[in-house]
Parts: C-alpha cells; structure tokens; sequence
C-alpha cells in the first residue's frame, strides 16, 4: 500500500510543491511552512489514512476537499470531535499512533491549507473555445501563432505556480484597458472555473524546455500585512473597519479559497479597481508572486480566525464538563493540569497537539469515570480558547503569531 502511494502521492505533491514552495523561511518571525507539514503528512503516516486531492488511504476523508475543514478551528474541532473513532479504528488497523510538536501541527495546518487552495484540473478544450469567445485570440499570440496587439502568451504558459499565474493575469489587467477602449472591445469577464480551463489551455501550449519554477518563499502573513499598506490596498479597503472605505472591507468578507477563484474575482475587479486609482491617484497596485502570496496569506488569515468570547467560553467549558477534571483558579489541584498556567500559547495547533498527544490517556480516564468526550463547534473551541486565555496567570509565555488576536 505505501509503495503505491508513494508513487501516486509524492510524485504529485512534490511536482506541485516544488512549483510552489521553495527554501526555508528565513524571516525572524516563525510562519508555519507548508513544505515542511507535507513531509509531517507524510512521515507520520497521515497519508495512510486521508487522501489528498484525491489519492493517498480512503480510511479517512479528503482533508483537502471537505468544505467544513476550511479553516484551523473548524479543522482542530473535527480532529478533536473525531479523535476517540480515529484512534480506535488505528489501534484496529496496528498503527502507531504518532505525536506531534507544535511547530509539526503548525506546519501541517498551513499544508493542508495551501493544498485547499489548489484548483481541480481545468478542461483545455474548455479554455480554447474561451481563448476564441473572450477574444483573447484577436489580441495575443502563443509560440508565435496568433495576433499581436499584446504579448505572446508563452511566457504565461511556462508558469507552473499558480500564485505566479494570478498574479500575471493581474499586472497584465493594466495594460488593456487602453488597447481595448481604442478597439472598442468590452473588457472580458470569468466566472466559475474558466479562468482554471483558459490556464489549462495555455499551459498545454506552452513548451516542456520553457517550464519554469518560480520558487517562491513560504507565504508570510506578516509581510502580506506591511504590503497591504505599503502597496496601499489600505486607501480603499479597511480591515475590521480600520482603513478605506472605496471598497469592501476585507477583514469582514471571506475571499475564495481556490487560486483559480481568486484569480476570477481580481480580474474582474481590476476595472474599477484601474478607475477608482486613477480618480484618487492611487497607483494600481503590481505583485510580485510572493507578494502576492504574502497579501493572500494575510488577508486568507483574518475570517480565518472566528473572534471568542471569554464568557461563551466560560459556559461551554462548565457544559462539556471540562471543569471537573481541570481547575480555572491559581493554587486549586484537580484532576487534570491547573489550565492557569498553560505552558503552551494557545492556538488551534497548540490545543490539535496537545489533545493528539495527550487525548488517549485523557480518553481512557473519561472512560473509566463514565464521562462523555467533549463536542465542540469551531466557534465554541475559539470561545473556550478565549475564555482560557483570559484566565492565565502573568507568568505565562506570550502568544504565539498563531495564537489568539
């Protein structure tokens, strides 16, 4: 079984990844690298059990597909809900049950996000009747075949990264609107998955000795943040209300998760995006594709992460029962650990790591005292983390950049 995976499996995450991912993450602030939660899937034998985009064991669901994993709380709410059947059916099945560090589970997290946002195939026959009916062939030639009022194409079949793909579409957005006013053409709109089959197709066409990489750093939200400023995205947009208001409010909307989504939504935004720079002399804002990851990263990070209230905390954690194996007040013994002094910040991947590493025995003692495992929504655990944040004693260590804001 393992050797069929590794040829199905890591041939097909590693060609992606290596298009996407490249190097360390050399920056001083610690961002999880998906690179490196790749190998943990792999390596602690996730893989075995989940499929990813498709291939891989079939005991488990795809973590990469489902629609109710689609952020870090509602993705530790399901491995901590499911936690007791997970490691029943791997006892069955005589696996070793691994553990993990939280930098492992930080990793892992960002992997299993960054291959979330990875398109389905497109269909290239699709993308070439789009190439004729957006009118994109009266315009651009590819390998030399083809009108040219605008470049050739190749250079954008060569791309294998699908940021650097969204990011190309978007600069080349700029210099159109000139050529097609004097043309009289209608600036071409996408919608669903076209933008995956047009890309689709002018990969097909691109040639095998052209292909390039385009490595691109782990993406930062921390660096996405001071882009987001210093490209100026702040004069029209707000952040939780904090910023323009030309546009909408980014920290308040949840954006596409697929880049093929996200590369329909800017395209067809570029427009008034071009009128709304040009009548407050903004300049429209050109990405690099790590900028443009590192903007991604940091806007994907905001919905992402649900805002908790310590008091709903407060009442789910006295509903589920926790308060009678663990205590809430400095100098009070319990059962289980003080939850005062936390030696960990507290997380979604810090809490996935300690019920991982610790549940079984957790599970075991609930077990003997006939007491139920706790059920949580994403939205209670933020709450219950909230609540637990607010009791820690000064002592604590700081959060983490993963943590609670």
């Amino acid at each position: 079984m393992k050797g069929k995976i590794s040829k199905v499996v890591w041939l097909v995450l590693a060609g992606i990844f290596t298009a996407a991912l490249s190097g360390s993450n050399t920056a001083v602030d610690r961002n999880p690298d998906p690179k490196a939660g790749m190998k943990v899937f792999w390596d602690k034998g996730c893989i075995r059990c989940h499929p990813v985009l498709g291939q891989g064991g079939s005991i488990g669901p795809d973590l990469t597909r489902s629609p109710a994993l689609g952020d870090s709380f509602q993705l530790t709410a399901a491995m901590w809900n499911h936690a007791p059947q997970m490691w029943q059916r791997m006892e069955a099945e005589h696996f070793v049950l691994p553990t993990f560090d939280v930098t492992e589970m930080e990793d892992l997290f960002a992997f299993l996000a960054m291959v979330r946002s990875f398109d389905e195939p497109g269909d290239a026959n699709a993308g070439r009747q789009l190439f004729q009916t957006k009118r994109c062939v009266e315009c651009h030639s590819i390998r030399g075949q083809g009108a040219h009022v605008g470049p050739d194409l190749t250079s954008v079949a060569s791309l294998r990264n699908p940021v650097a793909w969204v990011a190309a579409m978007w600069n080349h957005a700029t210099g159109m609107f000139a050529v097609l006013n004097q043309r009289n053409v209608a600036f071409p709109e996408f919608q669903g998955t076209e933008m995956v089959d047009l890309q689709s197709y002018i990969h097909s066409m691109g040639s095998g000795e052209q292909q390039r990489q385009d490595y691109l750093l782990p993406p930062s939200a921390l660096r996405g943040e001071a882009l987001f400023r210093t490209k100026q995205c702040v004069v029209c947009h707000s952040i939780g209300g904090l910023g323009g208001e030309v546009g909408p409010d980014l920290g308040r909307t949840v954006l596409p998760q697929r880049y093929g989504e996200i590369a329909v939504v800017m395209w067809n935004h570029a427009p008034q995006m071009n009128r709304l720079a040009t009548a407050t002399a903004v300049p429209y804002p050109n990405f690099q594709p790590q900028e443009l990851a590192d903007v991604l990263a940091y806007l994907n990070s905001l919905p992402a992460t649900p805002r908790g209230n310590a008091a709903a905390g407060a009442r789910v954690f006295s509903a589920e029962g926790c308060s009678a194996c663990h205590a809430t007040a400095a100098g009070e013994t319990s059962a289980g650990p003080n939850l005062t002094s936390l030696e960990l910040s507290l997380s979604p991947a810090s809490v996935g790591t300690t019920m991982w590493n610790h549940g079984p025995k957790m599970l075991q003692r609930m077990e003997q005292f006939s007491i139920p495992w706790p059920l949580f929504s994403s939205q209670e655990l933020a709450d219950v983390l909230a609540y637990l944040e607010s009791i820690q004693l000064p002592d604590r260590p700081p959060a983490s950049e993963g943590g609670q804001r």
